[in-house]
Formats: C-alpha cells, structure tokens, sequence
C-alpha cells in the first residue's frame, strides 16, 4: 500500500517569492501567478525551470507590463479584424501574459490573452516584438 501510495500521491508545489513575478508557484514545467479571487491584477505564466525565472525573462517582462496598455490596443485591433463580428473588443481586458522560454525572450516572443469580465472565452494574440502574429481563443 505504501508503494501505490507514493505512485499516485500529488507532489506538493514548488512556491517561491520571485521579485519582479510575486508570489510564483511550478508546476508541470512553467511557473503561474494568480492573482487573488477580486484582487486588480492579471494572471502571469513563465516558461523556466524549476530553480526560476531568468533575468533576462523579468527584463523582458518588466518591458511589455511597461508598454502593457499599448500591447493592449493592438491586441483588440487585431482581434476585431480576425474575430467573429459578435465579439466585442472594447470590452476585453488583460487575462494573462505568458512569458515563453529564454529563447522566445531573445525573439521578443509573448502571448496576451484577453477576455471580458465573465472570461467565458478567452483570446489569445501572439506577438513578436511590439506586433501581434496570430490570434486565437479558447472556449
């Protein structure tokens, strides 16, 4: 019992207060923060391994939340000129930034993905430096 025991148990999260990223935990290869139920904020994922985020990803971080506002309104561009007319925009705000690996960092690769309050449907864009590349959604 013992063994079948430690065959099925959880492993317990690896949590770590990270300067730039909060309070981050990992799991399955890519470190979240989750903002507080009603808390502002917006939803972070990392591609890094379990001993953290590199510098180079806090830098680059640090620069798309510098310019999120910006990244924001050609994210809903692009969506409005891909998505369903039923979809409306202005009304979608920041659901979350993903953060690739150091080799996205250096190709100045991320994903925003935006929703409305309800976050039924979630969209994603994919940019490469400051221009959106694809868009996406998940339901």
């Amino acid at each position: 019992m013992r063994l079948f025991g430690r065959l099925f148990r959880k492993s317990p999260l690896v949590e770590a207060h990270d300067p730039v990223f909060g309070r981050i935990t990992f799991e399955h290869g890519l470190w979240t923060f989750i903002p507080a139920p009603h808390a502002e904020g917006f939803m972070i994922a990392v591609d890094a391994p379990e001993s953290g985020p590199s510098q180079s990803q806090r830098e680059f971080f640090q620069a798309v939340r510098a310019n999120l506002s910006a990244f924001e309104q050609r994210a809903r561009e692009f969506i409005r000129s891909r998505a369903d007319s039923s979809v409306d925009a202005c009304a979608l705000a920041v659901y979350s930034v993903e953060v690739g690996s150091d080799d996205e960092v250096k190709q100045s690769r991320f994903v925003l993905e935006m929703s409305d309050a309800a976050a039924v449907v979630v969209h994603r864009v994919s940019f490469v430096g400051d221009e959106p590349v694809s868009y996406g959604y998940d339901d």
